[in-house]
C-alpha cells in the first residue's frame, strides 16, 4: 500500500499530525508492513463521514421530497427541454450565480426537477437553501418580529444555491416585499437560484404592493436568467385521465337515465 495514500486520507480526515509523523512511527515498527488495511479503514471513515454531511445538508436545505431526474418521465411530456436541464445537472450555473427560470402551468414537473436540481448540488457538496414562496414570506415576518432578520439572511446568502417554488401564488405586503426585493439584489454575488411559477410572466407585478418594487424585483429575476419554458400534460395526473375520464362518463350516463325517466312520467 503506498505510503502516500494514507498520508492524504489522514489529511482528508483533518488528521494532520498523524499524517506528518506517520512515517517516522512506521520506521520505529518496521514489522508492520502490510498496510491495506489502515487504508481502507480510514477510507470507511472518509465515506462515513461524507455521508453524514450530506444527510446534513438535506436536512437543512429542507427538501420537500427528495428526488432524482431518473425518476422523471420524459416521454410523457416530450416538449419539456430535456438538454437544457441536463445542462443545469452540471452545476455550472451555480459557480456563475445564475438564476434558471422553470415556468409553466401546475403539474409538469417543475418542483420535482428544481429539487433533483437542489439534490445534487448537496451531493456536491454545496449548501442549498429550499422553500415555497410562502414559507419564505412566513420565515421573513417571523425573523422580523423576532428581530432575527439578519440570521436569516446570513443563512439564506450563505447558501451556494436556492430552489424557490411556486413564485407568484401569493401577494406581499410592501415590508416583505423590499426584504424580498433586498434579498434578491444581494443574492447575485453569492449565491444561485432555481425558481418555478405557474402563472404568466405579465401577472408577477400583481404580487407586489407597487409598480417600482416590482419592476426592480422582476429585472434582479431575469439578469442572467436561463427560462426553461414547460408544456404538455398534467405530470400529476398521470394515469388518472382515463379513470376520471371513465368514471364521468358512467355518472353522465346516470344522470341522462335519470332524467329521460323523469321526463317520460312528465305529462306534457
Amino acid at each position: 500500500m503506498n505510503l502516500e495514500t494514507i498520508r492524504s486520507q489522514l489529511r482528508t480526515l483533518k488528521l494532520q499530525t498523524a499524517a506528518r509523523e506517520i512515517e517516522e512511527v512506521l520506521s520505529r515498527h518496521r514489522r508492520a508492513v502490510e498496510l491495506s488495511w489502515v487504508s481502507e479503514l480510514l477510507e470507511r471513515e472518509i465515506d462515513a463521514r461524507k455521508q453524514r454531511a450530506l444527510e446534513g445538508r438535506i436536512k437543512r436545505a429542507a427538501f420537500p421530497e427528495v428526488t432524482t431526474l431518473e425518476s422523471f418521465d420524459w416521454k410523457f411530456n416530450p416538449k419539456i427541454d430535456q438538454t437544457k436541464i441536463q445542462e443545469l445537472t452540471s452545476l455550472g450555473f451555480i459557480h456563475e450565480q445564475r438564476i434558471a427560470l422553470f415556468l409553466g402551468p401546475a403539474g409538469l414537473g417543475k418542483t420535482h426537477l428544481a429539487l433533483a436540481i437542489g439534490v445534487l448540488a448537496a451531493k456536491e457538496g454545496y449548501r442549498v437553501y429550499c422553500a415555497s414562496t410562502k414559507r419564505l414570506v412566513q420565515q421573513i415576518h417571523l425573523a422580523k418580529i423576532q428581530n432575527h432578520l439578519d440570521l436569516l439572511f446570513k443563512k439564506m446568502l450563505s447558501c451556494k444555491l436556492w430552489i424557490i417554488d411556486d413564485w407568484g401564488v401569493i401577494s406581499m405586503s410592501r415590508e416583505i416585499a423590499e426584504e424580498v426585493f433586498d434579498l434578491f439584489d444581494r443574492r447575485k454575488y453569492s449565491s444561485a437560484m432555481v425558481l418555478t411559477s405557474n402563472r404568466d410572466i405579465e401577472e408577477w407585478a400583481e404580487i407586489f404592493p407597487d409598480p417600482v418594487l416590482a419592476n426592480a424585483t422582476i429585472d434582479r429575476i431575469f439578469d442572467r436568467a436561463i427560462i426553461v419554458a414547460f408544456q404538455g400534460q398534467s405530470y400529476r395526473l398521470k394515469g388518472k385521465i382515463s379513470l376520471l375520464s371513465s368514471t364521468e362518463m358512467a355518472t353522465t350516463k346516470r344522470h341522462v337515465s335519470q332524467k329521460r325517466g323523469i321526463a317520460e312520467v312528465i305529462p306534457r
